[in-house]
């Protein structure tokens, strides 16, 4: 049985004018915005846009100041445990993103918070220029990977 199938169904199946008319409306909405499978009609959501939205949007002077809270760390590990606390509730755009990097000594930190802050980068269409930062090939090639699955 079809979209169409089941007004008809259903119109006829009714005894009451006034039922009818109104279930006739509903069903023929369902119509336009259903698909038959198998297991039954699956009504399809309407397409609504996405709006990301950030308390806290980082300005130069923050990016500045997490910069100088990981340059004071002796240690990678160390390093990179500072730069996920001070990023952390932030909103970054790709050009912010750059800047933490070069604040990690190996590529690998800088992949690692690459992979970290892209959840919270806000024009993510322009996350190629992160991939383009990288050094290594190999490290480009993961971060795209990264982006295509999430």
């Amino acid at each position: 049985m079809d979209c169409g199938s089941i007004i008809v169904f259903t119109t006829m199946n009714l005894k009451m004018k006034r039922m009818k008319r109104a279930v006739f409306f509903l069903v023929i909405g369902l119509a336009f915005a259903c698909e038959k499978f198998e297991d039954g009609i699956i009504i399809n959501p309407p397409d609504v846009p996405t709006v990301t939205v950030c308390d806290n949007v980082a300005t130069a002077t923050d990016v500045a100041f997490m910069k100088g809270q990981i340059d004071e760390q002796a240690f990678k590990d160390e390093r990179m445990v500072r730069a996920k606390l001070v990023t952390k509730g932030y909103c970054f755009v790709s050009s912010q993103v750059i800047e933490i990097m070069d604040a990690m000594w190996f590529a690998d930190a800088e992949l690692e918070i690459a992979k970290h802050l892209y959840h919270q980068t806000t024009d993510r269409d322009n996350y190629y220029l992160v991939v383009d930062a990288l050094d290594h090939k190999s490290d480009r090639d993961e971060l795209n990977m990264y982006i295509l699955e999430h």
